[in-house]
């Protein structure tokens, strides 16, 4: 929903508002799907045993045990079906009969335990038996479909299943994975404010480590308060965030040590997989115990010149490569943390498509995109990060999450980032 300039509101429906529609949310994704799998690349069906891309298709969600591929639940989308299978785990069918109306009775069957990696843990004989239960369960159906001949599009690599449809007769892809990414790298409006609603969140987590913030206070506390802050207002955390402080600010960490903060230090958190109706964010906001010195400071304004420099040339159209090249090179400039390859800069200045996954096309950093550039096209979503020392053992790290329109970009992280935020003592 946006306004006569463009503004977007991405609220809930309510009676009073037009919020996101998620009728459209639901079609959408699902057509899309069919396009690249059945249209674009002409299989007979596409098996999912990955949590996300069966939300994508069938737009039904069970708590993320069971994630990734982990087996217990699973979907299959028929060509020539109107609507996915979802085959849920245990009795939780019950809730989802209930809960998707849009599926047609019939469409929401039980599922083989024992398939993915929840497999390995039943011993060989029940294992074997559960392979052969699960390839007859999904055979009848393509055979119903009359897709048994076809090619059967997989989002999962499990040499045992393969073969055993193999045996069937069945032929196995397993480019599945790589056509619900193409139908995925570009988001409908209701994504893009889906996605919105995420970064609030992490705005509001933010906010959270700015009022806990104090010197004595330690990491865990922080966490504790930032994770409360998500949930309170209806996000999700899936393994994801993290806060760290001081001499583990440079390089980074990725992680916490529960240490406690002390005046002049450095503290940056991640919000990264958390996440609102599915949709996750990446998103970093850099936090000073007082004021900054003059170092961390000048550290914080080459972090944000290459991170406001690469943004500036987005656009449809231009290459991933045209945007690493706005940042140095790895080895220049990080050699005191021993950075001698880019290789070793996987995850610093860099870019990666978001969604309702993390890591999505496009993604952007020095050691792929100089010699294997991305088109960059319209309605990806990305998270782009930079990170910088401050030769006197700490470091900054900041990062926005963009949408990228048929001009440039619109901001979708909405923490201030001009400046580093000081927490007053």
């Amino acid at each position: 929903m946006t306004d006569a300039y463009g503004r977007s509101f991405p609220f809930q429906a309510t009676d009073w508002i037009d919020g996101i529609n998620m009728d459209r949310l639901r079609t959408g994704r699902l057509a899309k799907a069919k396009t690249e799998l059945f249209e674009k690349r002409d299989f007979g069906a596409f098996l999912s045993l990955n949590e996300w891309n069966t939300r994508y298709i069938t737009s039904t969600y069970t708590p993320q045990w069971t994630t990734p591929s982990s087996g217990l639940r699973y979907s299959l989308l028929v060509k020539g079906d109107d609507q996915p299978i979802i085959y849920e785990q245990g009795d939780i069918g019950y809730h989802t009969e209930r809960n998707a109306p849009w599926l047609p009775p019939g469409n929401v069957k039980w599922a083989i335990t024992g398939m993915g990696w929840i497999a390995r843990c039943m011993g060989e004989s029940a294992h074997e038996e559960g392979v052969r239960n699960f390839v007859n369960q999904i055979y009848d159906e393509l055979k119903r479909g009359g897709v048994e001949n076809e090619v059967l599009a997989l989002d999962f690599a499990d040499p045992v299943i393969s073969a055993a449809f193999e045996a069937k007769g069945v032929k196995t892809s397993g480019d599945g994975y790589m056509a619900l990414l193409d139908a995925r790298k570009h988001k409908m409006p209701e994504e893009v404010d889906c996605l919105k609603n995420t970064c609030s969140i992490g705005d509001a987590m933010f906010d959270a480590l700015l009022r806990t913030t104090r010197p004595g206070v330690s990491e865990h506390e922080i966490l504790g308060e930032a994770f409360k802050a998500c949930y309170a207002n209806g996000g999700e955390v899936h393994s994801g965030v993290f806060c760290t402080s001081g001499p583990y600010s440079w390089p980074n960490l990725r992680h916490w040590t529960g240490r406690r903060i002390a005046p002049g230090d450095v503290i940056y958190m991640d919000v990264y997989n958390t996440s609102w109706n599915g949709y996750k964010t990446c998103y970093y906001r850099t936090f000073s115990m007082g004021e900054p010195s003059k170092a961390t400071l000048e550290a914080y304004q080459r972090a944000y010149d290459w991170l406001y420099e690469s943004i500036s040339v987005i656009k449809p159209g231009i290459t991933s490569k045209e945007i690493a090249e706005r940042w140095p090179a790895g080895p220049d400039v990080w050699a005191d943390i021993g950075v001698v390859s880019e290789q070793q800069t996987a995850g610093n200045n860099w870019a990666h498509g978001i969604g309702l996954t993390l890591y999505e096309p496009p993604l952007v950093w020095r050691g792929c995109s100089l010699d294997h550039p991305m088109v960059i096209e319209e309605d990806m979503c990305f998270a782009i990060e930079t990170q910088e020392g401050d030769g006197e053992g700490q470091g900054v790290r900041i990062e926005e999450v963009i949408h990228v329109t048929s001009t440039g970009v619109e901001i979708l992280s909405k923490w201030p980032i001009k400046e580093i935020t000081v927490i007053p003592m």
